[in-house]
Protein backbone atom coordinates (compact mmCIF):
# COMPACT_ATOMS: atom_id res chain seq x y z
CA UNK A 1 0.00 0.00 0.00
CA UNK A 2 1.76 3.27 -0.76
CA UNK A 3 0.80 6.79 0.73
CA UNK A 4 0.09 9.57 -1.20
CA UNK A 5 2.41 12.01 -2.91
CA UNK A 6 4.28 13.85 -0.53
CA UNK A 7 3.27 17.44 -1.88
CA UNK A 8 -0.58 16.56 -1.27
CA UNK A 9 0.01 16.20 2.32
CA UNK A 10 2.00 19.40 2.23
CA UNK A 11 -0.84 21.59 2.15
CA UNK A 12 -2.82 19.39 3.74
CA UNK A 13 -0.14 19.69 7.02
CA UNK A 14 -0.10 23.57 6.44
CA UNK A 15 -4.24 23.94 6.59
CA UNK A 16 -3.69 21.56 10.28
CA UNK A 17 -1.58 23.51 11.66
CA UNK A 18 -3.55 26.76 11.27
CA UNK A 19 -6.46 24.73 12.65
CA UNK A 20 -8.40 23.34 9.99
CA UNK A 21 -9.63 19.41 11.19
CA UNK A 22 -11.00 19.19 8.10
CA UNK A 23 -7.35 19.00 6.78
CA UNK A 24 -5.77 16.40 9.31
CA UNK A 25 -8.95 14.71 9.23
CA UNK A 26 -7.59 14.43 5.43
CA UNK A 27 -4.46 13.35 6.33
CA UNK A 28 -5.67 10.33 8.94
CA UNK A 29 -8.02 9.11 6.20
CA UNK A 30 -4.62 8.81 3.57
CA UNK A 31 -2.65 7.35 5.75
CA UNK A 32 -4.55 5.24 8.41
CA UNK A 33 -4.66 1.85 6.42
CA UNK A 34 -0.96 1.73 5.63
CA UNK A 35 -0.27 2.74 9.32
CA UNK A 36 -2.62 0.26 10.74
CA UNK A 37 -1.00 -2.65 8.14
CA UNK A 38 2.37 -1.50 9.80
CA UNK A 39 1.27 -2.07 13.31
CA UNK A 40 -0.63 -5.00 12.44
CA UNK A 41 2.03 -6.64 11.29
CA UNK A 42 4.40 -5.91 14.44
CA UNK A 43 2.18 -6.61 16.66
CA UNK A 44 -0.16 -9.33 15.13
CA UNK A 45 -3.15 -8.28 17.19
CA UNK A 46 -6.15 -6.19 15.54
CA UNK A 47 -6.80 -4.46 18.39
CA UNK A 48 -3.28 -3.71 19.40
CA UNK A 49 -3.18 -2.36 15.98
CA UNK A 50 -5.94 -0.17 15.61
CA UNK A 51 -4.52 1.74 19.29
CA UNK A 52 -1.69 2.19 18.59
CA UNK A 53 -2.43 3.20 15.19
CA UNK A 54 -5.31 5.66 16.72
CA UNK A 55 -2.64 6.75 19.28
CA UNK A 56 0.22 7.39 16.55
CA UNK A 57 -2.32 10.16 14.59
CA UNK A 58 -3.45 11.55 17.90
CA UNK A 59 0.31 11.97 18.95
CA UNK A 60 1.05 13.95 15.53
CA UNK A 61 -2.27 15.93 16.00
CA UNK A 62 -1.14 17.63 19.24
CA UNK A 63 2.51 17.86 17.61
CA UNK A 64 1.50 19.30 14.52
CA UNK A 65 3.10 22.49 15.93
CA UNK A 66 6.48 20.72 16.31
CA UNK A 67 6.51 19.57 12.70
CA UNK A 68 9.12 20.71 10.35
CA UNK A 69 7.81 22.19 7.19
CA UNK A 70 8.61 21.09 3.79
CA UNK A 71 9.08 17.77 5.27
CA UNK A 72 7.03 14.79 4.49
CA UNK A 73 3.99 13.76 6.55
CA UNK A 74 4.27 10.08 5.95
CA UNK A 75 7.86 8.85 7.23
CA UNK A 76 6.74 11.21 10.58
CA UNK A 77 3.48 9.83 11.47
CA UNK A 78 5.23 6.20 10.39
CA UNK A 79 8.18 6.87 13.14
CA UNK A 80 5.57 8.08 15.82
CA UNK A 81 3.48 4.89 14.94
CA UNK A 82 7.24 2.17 15.23
CA UNK A 83 7.69 4.29 18.40
CA UNK A 84 4.63 3.22 19.76
CA UNK A 85 5.12 -0.40 18.74
CA UNK A 86 8.10 -0.36 20.11
CA UNK A 87 7.21 0.70 22.85
CA UNK A 88 4.38 -1.53 23.48
CA UNK A 89 6.48 -5.17 22.30
CA UNK A 90 9.44 -3.36 24.45
CA UNK A 91 7.02 -3.73 27.48
CA UNK A 92 5.96 -7.45 26.67
CA UNK A 93 2.02 -6.55 26.55
CA UNK A 94 1.38 -8.87 23.13
CA UNK A 95 -2.00 -10.54 22.67
CA UNK A 96 -2.76 -13.75 20.81
CA UNK A 97 -3.94 -12.52 17.68
CA UNK A 98 -7.34 -14.17 17.15
CA UNK A 99 -8.47 -15.40 13.39
CA UNK A 100 -11.74 -14.44 12.18
CA UNK A 101 -14.66 -16.90 12.11
CA UNK A 102 -14.43 -17.76 8.40
CA UNK A 103 -11.15 -15.49 7.55
CA UNK A 104 -7.62 -17.64 6.10
CA UNK A 105 -4.20 -16.24 6.80
CA UNK A 106 -4.03 -15.76 3.06
CA UNK A 107 -6.41 -14.50 0.37
CA UNK A 108 -8.08 -16.80 -1.78
CA UNK A 109 -7.30 -15.67 -5.66
CA UNK A 110 -10.27 -15.95 -8.22
CA UNK A 111 -9.85 -19.11 -10.37
CA UNK A 112 -7.05 -20.41 -8.06
CA UNK A 113 -7.32 -23.87 -7.86
CA UNK A 114 -8.48 -25.24 -4.93
CA UNK A 115 -5.50 -26.63 -2.75
CA UNK A 116 -5.90 -30.00 -1.34
CA UNK A 117 -6.55 -30.71 2.22
CA UNK A 118 -3.24 -31.94 3.16
CA UNK A 119 -1.63 -28.82 1.47
CA UNK A 120 -4.26 -26.60 3.38
CA UNK A 121 -2.98 -28.11 6.71
CA UNK A 122 0.70 -27.95 5.85
CA UNK A 123 0.42 -23.93 4.54
CA UNK A 124 -1.39 -23.59 7.63
CA UNK A 125 1.00 -24.88 10.31
CA UNK A 126 3.66 -23.80 8.02
CA UNK A 127 2.50 -20.28 8.75
CA UNK A 128 1.63 -20.62 12.47
CA UNK A 129 5.31 -21.57 12.93
CA UNK A 130 6.46 -18.69 11.07
CA UNK A 131 4.59 -16.52 12.93
CA UNK A 132 5.64 -18.14 16.48
CA UNK A 133 9.46 -17.64 15.29
CA UNK A 134 8.61 -13.74 14.18
CA UNK A 135 6.63 -13.11 17.98
CA UNK A 136 9.70 -14.85 19.19
CA UNK A 137 11.94 -11.67 17.74
CA UNK A 138 13.77 -8.79 19.88
CA UNK A 139 11.14 -5.74 19.54
CA UNK A 140 14.12 -4.03 17.33
CA UNK A 141 15.12 -7.30 14.90
CA UNK A 142 11.38 -7.39 14.48
CA UNK A 143 10.83 -3.96 13.59
CA UNK A 144 13.52 -4.07 10.67
CA UNK A 145 12.47 -7.04 9.52
CA UNK A 146 8.92 -5.98 8.88
CA UNK A 147 10.25 -2.87 7.51
CA UNK A 148 12.65 -4.24 5.04
CA UNK A 149 10.25 -7.16 4.15
CA UNK A 150 7.20 -6.24 4.43
CA UNK A 151 7.35 -1.97 3.57
CA UNK A 152 10.32 -2.86 1.29
CA UNK A 153 12.27 0.04 2.87
CA UNK A 154 15.69 0.43 2.10
CA UNK A 155 18.41 0.06 4.50
CA UNK A 156 19.06 3.75 4.48
CA UNK A 157 15.33 4.80 5.15
CA UNK A 158 15.12 2.51 7.60
CA UNK A 159 18.14 4.13 9.71
CA UNK A 160 16.36 7.00 9.20
CA UNK A 161 13.17 6.15 10.38
CA UNK A 162 14.97 4.31 13.83
CA UNK A 163 17.81 6.91 14.36
CA UNK A 164 20.39 4.01 14.07
CA UNK A 165 23.17 3.87 11.54
CA UNK A 166 22.88 1.96 8.69
CA UNK A 167 24.94 -1.12 9.47
CA UNK A 168 23.16 -1.15 13.00
CA UNK A 169 19.64 -1.77 10.18
CA UNK A 170 21.94 -4.52 8.52
CA UNK A 171 23.46 -6.58 11.36
CA UNK A 172 20.17 -6.43 12.92
CA UNK A 173 18.04 -7.47 9.82
CA UNK A 174 20.92 -10.62 9.17
CA UNK A 175 20.41 -11.59 12.81
CA UNK A 176 16.42 -11.45 12.38
CA UNK A 177 16.90 -13.78 9.59
CA UNK A 178 19.14 -16.17 10.70
CA UNK A 179 16.77 -16.92 13.56
CA UNK A 180 13.73 -16.97 11.84
CA UNK A 181 15.95 -19.74 9.05
CA UNK A 182 17.44 -21.64 12.41
CA UNK A 183 13.44 -22.09 13.74
CA UNK A 184 11.93 -22.63 10.85
CA UNK A 185 14.82 -25.60 9.79
CA UNK A 186 13.73 -27.85 12.47
CA UNK A 187 10.03 -27.24 11.96
CA UNK A 188 10.61 -27.72 8.07
CA UNK A 189 13.27 -31.10 8.45
CA UNK A 190 10.25 -32.85 10.66
CA UNK A 191 7.66 -32.32 8.44
CA UNK A 192 9.72 -34.09 5.25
Amino acid sequence: MRPPEPNDDRGLVAKAKEGHMDAFEELVRRHQRSIYALCHRLTGAHQTADDLSQEAFIKAYFNLAHFVDGLDFYPWIRRIALNGCLNHLKKGKRERPLREEGQSTRPDVFGAPAELPQDTIERTEIEHKFQEAFNALPPDQKMIFTLRVNENQSYRDIARALDIPEGTVMSRLNRARSRLKESMAGFLRRGR
